[in-house]
């Protein structure tokens, strides 16, 4: 068990290089909007040759991955984040509506041959937030009217010949059944290793190699309340941020969007040193947030020391 939690270590800290380096670069908004547009661009065309493959070549329409090696999950993921980025362009962008569009389709497209539950739950909470944020009632009116819909549009095909495909019943299994292919078992697992090794915690994977699906059940199983210390550490700097950080800065956006989104998966699939997306978007997330407060911390100091400590 020891050379397993340090060869685990081992892995955690060479992932967390890059992730750590990402900190120190200060994200502009020449390179903010550099970053958007190439990153558009790439998960346009992408996810466009893997959507053809699938249609013309492969004809998988469930659970499929495309043309990616990922796993189906991320690739459902890959393609919210494409129709994040279509819908983040879409309403920036005075013309030129043609391609958001398109990438919004393509994206919807590959959440519903990925198959995975995830990518749904994100774009709800994502959808929650704007909502909160919007705070107006026919917006909330029409996600209401939309939740119902989607309900009893999954309850009427789950009963017919459509009821094969692995998205529908999928979703049925979960909206109807509260079905979580055994996830609830996982995390309750998971959590009775760490009531047995409160401090530093026991296992870092179960008997058959299975792991809790959920990143803060697995750092309590894996490093108990030293680890959970140590992520939080990590984390701090997340309470900084504040909505102006967004609001005078549009172009920052899509990537805390993507964190928030990646944080989601993390929270029912993989494991803590597999969730690339997830490390790679929170380090840009809190080197934005550092960024957006270092120069606030500057603005207030050049207007009478108003954050100066005199």
């Amino acid at each position: 068990m020891k050379n397993e939690s340090q060869v685990y270590i081992r892995i955690i800290c060479l992932n967390m290089i890059p992730y750590i380096a990402v900190l120190s670069i200060s994200l502009s908004k020449d390179i903010m909007e550099k970053l958007n547009k190439w990153g558009f661009n790439f998960l346009l065309i992408m996810i466009a040759i893997s959507s053809l493959y699938v249609i013309f070549v492969t004809h998988n329409f469930e659970r499929s991955n495309g043309i990616f090696a990922s796993y189906y999950i991320s690739v459902g993921h890959y393609g919210l984040s494409l129709v994040i980025l279509s819908v983040f362009y879409y309403f920036q962008a005075s013309q030129k509506k043609i391609k958001p569009i398109l990438g919004i389709l393509i994206g919807i497209f590959t959440i519903f041959i990925s198959s995975a539950r995830s990518p749904m739950l994100a774009a709800f909470v994502l959808v929650l937030i704007f909502l909160a944020y919007l705070n107006k009632m026919r917006y909330w009116m029409a996600l209401v009217g939309f939740i119902l819909i989607f309900v009893a549009g999954i309850y009427f095909l789950k009963h017919t010949s459509l009821s094969d495909f692995a998205f529908i019943n999928r979703m049925y299994d979960a909206i109807f059944k509260g079905d979580g292919y055994g996830r609830s078992y996982n995390m309750l697992k998971g959590i009775d290793i760490f009531k047995n090794n409160i401090v530093l915690g026991g296992n870092i994977l179960f008997e058959d190699g299975m792991y809790p699906h959920n990143i803060f059940v697995e750092v309590l199983m894996s490093m108990g309340l030293v680890g959970l210390i140590l992520f939080g550490l990590y984390f701090k700097d997340l309470l900084k941020f504040k909505i102006s950080y967004i609001k005078e800065k549009t172009y920052n956006l899509p990537y805390l969007l993507f964190f928030v989104q990646y944080f989601v998966l993390v929270l029912t699939s993989y494991t803590i040193y597999e969730n690339m997306e997830f490390w790679s978007f929170s380090a840009v997330a809190v080197s934005i947030i550092l960024f957006c407060n270092d120069e606030k911390i500057k603005s207030d100091d050049g207007r009478r020391h108003a954050a100066g400590n005199y």
